[in-house]
């Protein structure tokens, strides 16, 4: 008996060790595996890390511009093409790397398509300043009898009687000429960025949501600014609007918890209705030219050398002007929405008075 405990306690004892040493092994086993997977990860990461920069750089200097790893088609401008001479020239990477500096960024591609944006913006400026400036100098205050107004001269008169005929049945006749400036400006102006996208080697600036929100932030501080200076309790008083009176609810004590539940709601209402509509206006304007200039993008990439992006051209051109349009429309609306009530009051009476007499 003693032998067979013996021979039992042995084998309990190897039992043991075995047990001990298997944990011991397994543990090892799994951390050479883990070693071994985080090396192969890293490895991988690494790969794909380099991958992803080369097809960024690729995407950065290609026929389009890198957004979220798919590439947004779009025809080709001086600019782009000049960025893609300067990346293969190491003598003129200095510049592209000054841009870079200056902190442009583009939703719709990197740091030089912004850059391009703000240049054509400032180009558009620059052209509509000398030519308005050029053509204005030839208009006279009296002009001589029988003598002939030049046809920039004429242009210009025309485009601001139209000017004045259109918008003034928004903004009013007695103000048309005071916000003019604004809107009649905005129309000109984005009619030619739109169609900027339609020249050869050209951009249109307002495909960018920045540049457009740029433009509506100034007609928020315009619409604002104009009806504070006219009457900063005017301009409170349209938040929580026209309320009714007490007497004209006919419900007793309680009218007063329904007029001040109303005043409540309504200018959470129109606070809302601050913040809405530079959106909209900027939202609305970018979605149509940057999907007009992704259509001509992908018909012009379709067959190499053949133009299939043609026909689309005219229809850009519609959707310029329709859009320059809209801009400026809903910008004379807002200047009317938010003038103090009592001016829309005496508008009202004045026009009333004109139409008896």
């Amino acid at each position: 008996m003693l032998a067979m405990w013996q021979s039992h306690g042995d084998s309990a004892s190897e039992d043991t060790h075995d047990n001990h040493a298997a944990p011991e092994h397994g543990v090892q086993s799994a951390r050479q595996s883990t070693e071994g997977q985080v090396a192969t990860e890293g490895h991988g990461d690494a790969h794909a890390a380099a991958a992803g920069h080369e097809g960024e750089h690729a995407g950065e200097h290609g026929g389009g511009h890198e957004e979220g790893g798919s590439k947004i088609p779009e025809l080709p401008n001086w600019m782009g093409l000049t960025h893609t001479v300067m990346h293969n020239d190491p003598g003129l990477q200095a510049f592209d790397t000054q841009v870079k500096s200056w902190g442009f960024d583009d939703p719709n591609g990197d740091h030089f398509t912004a850059f391009e944006t703000a240049t054509f913006g400032m180009l558009t400026v620059l052209g509509l300043c000398i030519f308005f400036v050029a053509i204005t100098r030839k208009l006279k205050v009296r002009p001589v009898k029988g003598e002939k107004l030049a046809g920039g001269a004429m242009f210009s008169e025309i485009l601001f009687e139209f000017f004045e005929d259109f918008f003034g049945a928004i903004v009013g006749r007695d103000k048309v000429r005071r916000h003019l400036p604004l809107v009649g400006t905005l129309f000109v102006y984005i009619l030619i960025c739109n169609c900027l996208g339609l020249l050869f080697l050209g951009k249109a600036p307002t495909a960018n949501l920045s540049f457009n929100l740029a433009m509506a932030l100034v007609v928020f501080l315009y619409v604002h600014g104009s009806a504070i200076i006219q009457s900063p309790l005017g301009w409170l008083k349209h938040f929580p609007g026209a309320l009714p009176s007490a007497k004209e609810l006919g419900m007793g004590p309680a009218s007063y918890g329904i007029i001040a539940f109303m005043a409540i709601l309504f200018t959470i209402i129109h606070i809302m209705e601050l913040f809405i509509q530079p959106i909209s206006l900027s939202l609305r304007l970018y979605g149509n030219l940057l999907g007009k200039d992704v259509l001509l993008g992908v018909f012009a990439d379709l067959i190499p050398w053949v133009p299939l992006h043609t026909p689309f051209l005219f229809l850009g051109l519609l959707l310029g002007a329709i859009q320059a349009l809209i801009f400026s429309l809903l910008s004379a609306v807002y200047i009317t929405m938010w003038e103090p009530h009592e001016h829309h009051e005496h508008h009202e009476h004045h026009e009333h008075a004109e139409s008896h007499a």
